[in-house]
């Protein structure tokens, strides 16, 4: 039977012997039936633990709560050990003890204390438990029969064994199956009444502890052993008790450590204990009587003491002292207010223990404005000093987890904060959220960003949402629209890039005039032209021999389209050197995590929206293709239990850069990345080949010389850029 259930049971039976049942006929019955239904049930939560992958749902509640609960049970059993030795009543604890009854209780405390010296002092279990047991038996048999001269009856009548009257053990059914039951004796309404809110206690500590017992298999018998298996193997096993009329029942893990130490079979004690129930259901109860109360009351107290050592006394040494106190409240509940009670409160506190914990943490990852974070679009020397200077005026707010009523209100406080402060009072202009890592929100989030939109409108600065799954988008637009309010298809570097360029004066916009028709009519000279003037704007080192020299490289130069999200092939970017003259093109490093999308809160930009399909989205691989479901076909329960494969994790292509005009796109021999360029409008470049590169260096040296060094020219500024880049996004790691 199940440790933890016992008390539970206790408590079931007591309220039914107590309850309007008026004779054995009813109320033997009643409590089978009540056991019997305990273990149904628990064993069909247990199963549906294992089946939906639920057994490590202990490590999801606080520790202190779990280790009250746990030694709330081992002081239910300390209490149970002390009525069952003194054979007193459950409800007589509140009254004086009766000195008379010490003599009862004196040999149970004995005997839980050889118990426990025996394990603090490592004792051969398998050899001095035994020894324990039989000497307890025969010594009290000893002195009472040969010493006292004293019979079972007498004994019985003074507490030292069990009263049973020899026409009651000899009418009891050795195995009262359900054909020994009157169903019609069952009392249903006392069922109800008396013991439903216990069977709900036995549910949630059952869970608690079977939770604890299976995941430390592994640990117990080195060996990789799956909890939810177990689970579900108890799950059936208590649903057969159940039905039989049995007990609700789990691994006995000491005995099985024990097993392991003799290297026996950890199935061994199950089967002593099965050989023993034989025996005894062969036998009848009466064999019992033999077996003193001290016995039963010490094995009680010495179980109990192991669940107050391990779960109470063992944490004060790391626990903090709320915690502490804590888990003292509801270990000291089990015992004052009831167990139903104290699960109750124990539930209580678990979910202010969340909620406070989930406060803590808070709902923004981090928070930083324009001037420390950038997007990856190249900017020229002056932009870059504009957006150093004015860059304040653009605060991003990055929110993680789930947004609740806890933590939601912090959003609203961090924009009232930052647009109150001194400093930016005046500037800020744009307010960015950031999505990515944020699952879901509940009611009380919604209302607060519709309140940060109403500021927003007092205040005349524009919310710019980013990074949203589309449950959130679509819950987001439920709000009342508001001019202020901008939903943006992308991430929060797309946003930071519409930001900074709404932020950008006209006169140091770097734009491109005409369309792509009117630059395809231009020639490769005037083309290499237009691209040494935006160097120009940006290098005004460049010098006049310089430019002499670079304008002969036209010759050598193809000229090549790439159409709004064309990517450049891998094998032309190995060896050859490319000249953005018109467009803007984007890079991507691709990794073996970035083919397909399956992280919660983890967005994939949308470009084009090709039959709501993203560019960001690869086709799937072979093995992915093999891994997918066919459709019309459903997984059924048992194949729901089966231990998944392991599967990596999946993210996003990150954009590295946004490169326009005047930019030099490098071959990529040198570097192991895998990058892809993806243009983001039609595309005018061009193009030096391999081997038009070695001609130049044969025929025009000094030109060469100059391109290599307006290449470098580029390279260190890329470096630079990368360089921040990385520092910043570093930064916020820490955040």
């Amino acid at each position: 039977m199940c440790l933890c259930s016992i008390p539970v049971m206790a408590q079931m039976a007591d309220r039914i012997s107590q309850s309007e049942a008026e004779t054995l006929r009813e109320i033997v019955p009643t409590t089978i039936i009540c056991a019997a239904l305990t273990s149904i049930l628990l064993g069909i939560c247990l199963y549906l633990m294992g089946i939906f992958r639920l057994t490590s749902i202990a490590n999801y509640a606080p520790y202190p709560v779990v280790a009250g609960f746990l030694a709330g049970i081992g002081a239910s059993l300390v209490k149970n050990g002390i009525h069952m030795a003194s054979s007193m009543p459950h409800n007589s604890m509140r009254n004086a003890f009766p000195v008379e009854k010490i003599g009862l209780l004196l040999p149970a405390i004995l005997f839980a204390v050889i118990a426990r010296v025996g394990q603090y002092l490592k004792w051969p279990v398998a050899i001095s438990f035994p020894c324990l047991l039989t000497a307890s038996v025969a010594g009290f048999h000893l002195i009472a029969t040969v010493w006292l001269h004293s019979t079972v009856q007498e004994l019985g009548a003074l507490g030292w064994v069990f009263s049973w009257d020899s026409e009651m053990v000899k009418e009891t059914p050795m195995w009262f199956t359900w054909t020994e039951i009157e169903f019609d004796d069952i009392r249903w309404k006392i069922f109800m009444q008396e013991c439903f809110g216990y069977l709900l206690t036995v549910l949630i500590l059952g869970a608690l502890k079977f939770s604890v017992s299976t995941t430390s298999l592994s640990t117990l018998f080195d060996r990789d052993i799956s909890p939810d298996n177990e689970m579900r193997v108890i799950g059936v096993a208590n649903i057969l008790s159940g039905l039989s009329g049995g007990f609700a029942g789990c691994h006995y893990l000491s005995a099985m450590g024990i097993m392991k130490q003799f290297d026996a079979h950890e199935k061994m004690p199950a089967l002593i204990c099965a050989f023993f129930l034989l025996i005894l259901w062969m036998q009848g109860i009466g064999i019992l009587q033999y077996v003193p109360k001290f016995v039963f009351g010490g094995l009680l107290l010495n179980v109990g003491v192991h669940f107050l050592e391990a779960y109470l006394i063992t944490p004060m040494q790391f626990l903090k002292k709320l915690e502490l106190i804590l888990v003292i409240l509801i270990t000291s509940s089990f015992l004052i207010i009831g167990m139903l009670e104290s699960v109750g409160f124990g539930i209580f506190i678990s979910i202010i223990d969340l909620i406070y914990r989930i406060h803590q943490v808070g709902c923004i990852h981090h928070e930083t404005t324009g001037v420390l974070t950038r997007s990856a679009v190249d900017r020229t020397t002056e932009q870059t000093a504009f957006l150093d200077k004015e860059g304040s005026s653009i605060f991003i707010l990055r929110l993680q987890g789930y947004l609740f009523f806890g933590t939601s209100v912090n959003i609203l406080e961090r924009i009232k904060t930052r647009m109150q402060s001194v400093s930016c009072a005046r500037t800020l202009k744009y307010v960015i959220i950031d999505f990515g890592l944020v699952p879901s929100f509940d009611a009380t989030a919604l209302i607060n960003f519709r309140k940060a939109s109403t500021y927003a409108e007092i205040c005349l600065f524009e919310i710019f949402y980013c990074g949203m799954k589309q449950s959130i988008e679509k819950a987001l637009r439920r709000n009342p629209t508001s001019l202020q309010v901008h939903f943006v298809d992308g991430d929060v570097d797309i946003a930071l890039e519409m930001c900074e360029n709404d932020l950008l004066p006209p006169e140091i916009q770097l734009r491109n005039f005409g369309t792509v028709a009117d630059w395809k009519r231009i020639s490769h000279l005037r083309l290499w032209e237009k691209f040494i003037e935006y160097n120009e704007q940006e290098n005004v080192e460049l010098e006049q021999t310089g430019r002499k020299y670079l304008l002969p490289l036209a010759a050598y130069l193809d000229a090549q389209i790439l159409r709004k999200e064309e990517v450049l092939s891998a094998k032309t970017l190995a060896k050859d050197t490319f000249f953005i003259c018109f467009g803007h093109i984007d890079v991507f490093q691709d990794s073996e995590f970035s083919n397909r999308n399956f992280i919660p809160g983890v967005w994939v930009p949308k470009v084009g929206r090709k039959s709501g399909q993203s560019r960001e989205q690869h086709p799937p691989s072979v093995v992915e293709s093999s891994c997918t479901h066919q459709p019309g076909r459903r997984p059924s329960l048992l194949g729901m239990g089966k231990k998944p494969k392991w599967m990596p994790f999946k993210t996003s292509r990150s954009r590295l850069r946004k490169i326009g005009p005047g930019s030099i796109i490098t071959p990529h021999t040198m570097s192991n990345a895998h990058y892809s360029h993806c243009a983001q409008s039609d595309c005018i470049l061009l193009r030096l080949r391999e081997e038009s590169l070695q001609n130049l260096q044969n025929k025009a040296p000094h030109t060469a010389v100059e391109v290599l060094k307006l290449i470098n020219k580029q390279l260190a500024g890329q470096f630079l850029h990368a360089n921040k880049r990385v520092s910043q996004l570093s930064s916020l790691l820490y955040k």
